[in-house]
């Protein structure tokens, strides 16, 4: 009987140290995976600062960059098949350095349900300074607060819209599922800087390009560094003696009273 005792108790002790075991190596793994999780990546809606870049800010080169033989390549291949007429989304037009400067707007220009006539927006026309186009509704998509590398993309609109795409990248081969509204009457989504975290989160997958592929990393690397530069632009260069001669032809020929030069006019414009 003893010895049934002790051996029921010996059983007992080496259970109830396998389980202690147990326990301490469930403990551990407990504090492994919380301290895993505070290591992990935030959520991606979360990701949109710079830091996120650090290894694109930290090789930032020394020379600015060319907008004419890097920058404006990228755009007119990735972004100008939208963004390049006065209709484009938002307004926002990124085949020039006015159009870029100018920034996006909520107003949609085709409203069919409108019974007034609307302001136009026209470049070099309706305003010519970007605090005039301030007040006329639109707003920065680039930094136009203190230069620094950081803060040009963290307060750049622009920035933002692209790294949301890339950190939610699209199939590269294959159709768009449902989820995309491609529709001519879509609702329009313009969001600024200080809404941009709402719209982020609500429309993760709405980053730019919208509907196509994310940028490749060469084309990427060009634009955040660019921006990260301050997005230097060239001035409007004044026309040639040669070029302002032709443009003062076509300007009496189109402004006559003549039918032709009337129809012509017409047709142009």
């Amino acid at each position: 009987m003893r010895l049934y005792v002790e051996r029921v108790y010996k059983m007992h002790r080496q259970n109830a140290l396998h389980i202690g075991k147990l326990m301490v190596a469930g403990l551990v793994l407990l504090v492994i995976m919380a301290l895993s999780a505070c290591a992990t990546k935030p959520d991606p809606v979360d990701v949109g600062l710079a830091e996120t870049d650090q290894f694109l800010l930290q090789s930032l080169p020394s020379q600015t960059l060319s907008y004419a033989e890097s920058v404006r390549p990228v755009l007119q291949r990735r972004c100008v098949v939208c963004h390049g007429c006065y209709d484009a989304p938002c307004q926002l037009k990124l085949s020039s350095p006015e159009g870029i400067r100018r920034g996006a707007n909520k107003e949609k220009l085709y409203n069919g349900s409108r019974f007034s006539t609307a302001s136009p927006t026209r470049l070099f026309i309706d305003a010519k300074t970007t605090e005039q186009w301030r007040g006329k509704g639109f707003h920065a998509v680039l930094n136009e607060g203190e230069q620094a590398p950081v803060a040009n993309l963290e307060q750049s609109v622009m920035y933002k819209m692209l790294r949301l795409k890339q950190i939610n990248p699209q199939a590269r081969v294959g159709i768009l599922p449902a989820s995309f509204d491609l529709s001519l009457d879509r609702p329009q989504t313009c969001p600024t800087l200080e809404e941009f975290d709402e719209y982020a989160e609500k429309f993760p997958r709405q980053g730019m390009p919208f509907g196509l592929p994310n940028l490749d990393d060469d084309e990427y690397r060009v634009l955040v560094q660019w921006l990260a530069q301050g997005a230097p632009m060239p001035d409007v260069a004044q026309p040639s003696a040669q070029v302002a001669a032709q443009i003062g032809r076509w300007e009496t020929f189109l402004n006559g009273t003549s039918n032709k030069q009337r129809l012509v006019s017409r047709y142009l414009y």
